[in-house]
This record gives C-alpha cells, sequence and structure tokens, in this order.
C-alpha cells in the first residue's frame, strides 16, 4: 500500500453543491490544489477544506487547512480563518474595489469577484498554506507514484484531480 495526501474542498446542502478531491504524493501538488480550489471562490463559502495523510494506504491524520491558509485577494488586505473559524484581516484596502463596503456585502460578493479574477489572472490571487503550522506528517515509502489511482471507502480516486469544479478556471 501507497502513502499519499488527499485534498477536500466541498460544499453539500439539501440535494446539491460541489466536491474536490485531490490525490498527490508531495507538497506542492497538494499547495497547487489548495490553490485552485481557493481561486475558484469556493473556499468562502464551502464546507469541507481538509487535507488527510494516508500511510501506507490507513487514515494517519486530518486537518483543516482554514488556520493555515493566508489568501490575498485584489482590495482586500490578507485574510486568514482562525481555528474558531473567525476570519482575520481581509479588510478593505483603502482605495480598493471593497473600500467603504459593509463586511457582510464583501462576503455576498468575494466568491464571484475570485472567479472573475481567477478567470482573467489567477495569480493575482496569491494563496499560501503555512506548513510548518500545518504540521503534516512526512509520507513514508513507498509513497504513491502519478498515475496510479486509490481506493479510499470503497471509492477509485484517480491520482490528481476529481472535482465538480473542473473548468471553473
Amino acid at each position: 500500500m501507497h502513502s499519499f495526501y488527499v485534498f477536500e474542498g466541498s460544499l453539500w446542502q439539501g440535494g446539491g453543491g460541489w466536491e474536490h478531491l485531490e490525490v498527490c504524493s508531495d507538497l506542492e501538488e497538494l499547495d497547487a490544489s489548495v490553490a485552485y480550489y481557493v481561486r475558484t471562490g469556493s473556499w468562502a463559502v464551502g464546507d469541507a477544506f481538509v487535507v488527510r495523510v494516508y500511510q501506507r494506504g490507513e487514515l494517519l491524520a486530518e486537518r483543516e487547512l482554514g488556520p493555515f491558509v493566508t489568501v490575498k485577494v485584489p482590495g482586500l488586505t490578507a485574510m486568514r480563518s482562525a481555528a474558531d473559524m473567525r476570519i482575520s484581516g481581509g479588510v478593505p484596502e483603502p482605495g480598493g474595489r471593497y473600500d467603504g463596503m459593509e463586511e457582510y456585502a464583501i462576503w455576498e460578493d468575494l466568491p464571484q469577484d475570485m472567479y472573475e479574477i481567477a478567470t482573467e489572472s489567477p495569480e493575482r490571487i496569491q494563496v499560501s498554506v503555512d506548513r510548518d503550522g500545518l504540521a503534516l506528517p512526512a509520507l513514508v515509502p513507498p509513497v504513491l507514484p502519478p498515475g496510479v489511482g486509490v481506493v479510499i471507502d470503497g471509492r477509485e480516486l484517480p491520482y490528481g484531480r476529481t472535482s465538480t469544479l473542473d473548468g471553473c478556471l
């Protein structure tokens, strides 16, 4: 059995929602998956935002990513969720798009704004993961090679992205 990471960002309400899963074997791929998800704007309103570490096919650790991901959107200061899910930062920058807006209005507009920014130039939304704070256990050999899928709770997942958000960016 292999060792690997699984990133999940999802939201399910009633009969609908979205799911973004990514199976990967190194931290750079994990960072890229988190950045993609954040840039779709789904991060701003989603439920699950976690990384799971599997060692030799067995779940070893699961971490909530919110407190360890910093996001900088044009017009707002850098923001991060605390463990209690309160957001620090995200304050309108003087003269920026959100200057003078009420907080609720910013959060209503933010997912669509992020989608538009990410569609035009995704690098304008800066996303960084505090790997030290996240403290993920290192993968032990054998590490899952690219192109090899996994089975988790009876569900087959390919290496890489499985997402209802594909095509968003």
